[in-house]
């Protein structure tokens, strides 16, 4: 069974780029990447629908409420972990405390990324691969901040993650952090 890190954040505290620096930092083991939106993604693309943060959250909502299952993900993802054939997965993207206690049953560890929230949204702005949060408004930015997905991440980082890394560095700092965050569990 592969090593499992689980990544919980606010948008644009920089859980993708958690990932490629495990990736680059944890060579030769084969790591993997998982993100929780993939499936929704996956959706959204069948059904002909733009990849938004909007349309994410209306089709999650959706999924959770018609299904009465607030972890309706972790089936998949339980599915894509079966799959890979990998040393270490990076689970990109928690968002609910049923996802986060599925990774912990699994023997994986939970981390939080955080950043202060004027970095994140410069970062969403510019960085963002959903098409409503490009050239974003910082009282939309304040608006989706304060919506209750992202209140349920602060909860999570606060009473079940094994990690906290914070994001308001540069690139090389956050990646000194990792690194320290790896060798003590053993991955580098």
């Amino acid at each position: 069974m592969a090593y499992i890190i689980a990544t919980v954040a606010e948008k644009g505290a920089g859980k993708g780029l958690f990932a490629s620096i495990v990736q680059k930092l944890c060579v030769p083991r084969r790591v993997a990447v998982i993100r929780f939106s993939d499936p929704l993604r996956e959706i959204l693309k069948i059904l002909g629908k733009e990849e938004s943060r909007e349309k994410m959250d209306t089709l999650v909502t959706a999924l959770r409420e018609g299904f009465h299952d607030q972890g309706v993900l972790i089936s998949v993802i339980k599915q894509r972990l079966t799959t890979k054939d990998a040393d270490i997965v990076v689970l990109d993207g928690v968002r609910k405390s049923e996802e986060a206690s599925f990774i912990k049953s699994m023997g994986g560890v939970l981390v939080c990324i955080t950043a202060r929230q004027e970095i994140r949204f410069e970062r969403r702005r510019t960085e963002s691969e959903n098409v409503d949060e490009r050239n974003m408004s910082w009282e939309q930015f304040v608006r989706q901040d304060a919506a209750p997905p992202q209140i349920a991440i602060h909860e999570i980082c606060e009473t079940m993650a094994d990690a906290v890394i914070e994001n308001n560095c540069t690139v090389e700092e956050f990646e000194t952090k990792i690194g320290v965050f790896l060798r003590e569990r053993g991955l580098i």
